[in-house]
């Protein structure tokens, strides 16, 4: 499942993410030395004052890796277990390891897997959902905006979204008489064989009528024009809607990133959903 080419300092597997305050891991070569290599991540961490490494690994290096100090916070499987790998974190910030809010966030998913699922109903007359393309570029960054207070990614620039779409990335939208209510994204990883599914926000008042579980169901039917991926989400833990749309849709729970990222305002722990 991993890069097997390039130096362990490929900037292609391996970004600093200033905005979240994250060095981002997302592989490494086969033959690397987990040893050796969790020192280079924690001197690059500390010197781009950093608080959290996020590493993808492989499952026969992890104990090596949390001999060096990292923690298990989620995996990515099949259920063949063909292609398997561990979330783990590394925390230069001690504090940004602790959250408060893990029974809240557990009591979330219980529910969430045994609250009856009901069946959607129709779109309300006007509403209409379809693939968009960059001259929507704008309006989805307008609902993005509007939605949440503060974001991981820079979606307050149309042109940052635009480039998302060159590069391959998807993104699906609900309008209601012609005006963009709600959106979705897919973001394929040809190098990892996943796709994370994620960037869902509706406008508030349009809420209630199942459009994030829609639109990721239309984006899934167009991922699969493009190979088998392993589908993935990193949902906001405290976000008992988001959640239960993605069990809903046969996603199973496999983790829990802690203070992952910074969305709506503050560092959120946000769950690992997989299908």
């Amino acid at each position: 499942m991993f890069n097997t080419r390039g130096a362990v300092s490929s900037p292609s597997l391996i970004s600093v993410d200033e905005r979240n305050k994250r060095l981002v891991v997302n592989g490494y070569p086969l033959g690397t030395k987990p040893s050796l290599f969790s020192r280079e991540l924690i001197d690059l961490a500390v010197t781009k004052e950093l608080e959290k490494i996020w590493l993808w690994a492989l499952p026969r290096d992890v104990p090596k890796f949390v001999k060096c100090g990292f923690h298990i916070e989620g995996n990515i499987f099949r259920y063949d277990y063909e292609e398997f790998a561990v979330s783990l974190a590394y925390y230069v910030f001690k504090a940004r390891g602790l959250s408060d809010k893990i029974q809240k966030e557990n009591d979330i998913v219980y529910t969430v897997r045994t609250e009856p699922i009901k069946q959607s109903q129709s779109l309300p007359i006007g509403m209409e959902l379809k693939i968009l393309d960059e001259t929507f570029a704008r309006q989805i960054s307008q609902v993005l905006t509007q939605v949440f207070v503060s974001y991981p990614s820079p979606m307050e620039s149309s042109q940052y979204i635009r480039s998302l779409m060159h590069n391959g990335n998807i993104f699906a939208g609900a309008f209601s008489q012609e005006k963009l209510i709600g959106v979705a994204a897919a973001y394929p990883d040809y190098l990892f064989n996943r796709c994370e599914m994620t960037d869902c926000a509706t406008i508030e008042e349009y809420r209630g009528h199942s459009l994030s579980e829609r639109l990721l169901g239309i984006l899934e039917h167009e991922v699969q024009k493009h190979g088998s991926f392993i589908l993935y989400t990193l949902a906001r833990a405290q976000s008992f809607g988001m959640n239960r749309v993605f069990y809903k849709l046969g996603y199973r729970y496999q983790g829990r990133l802690i203070n992952n990222c910074h969305i709506a305002g503050s560092f959120e722990d946000m769950n690992l959903w997989v299908r």
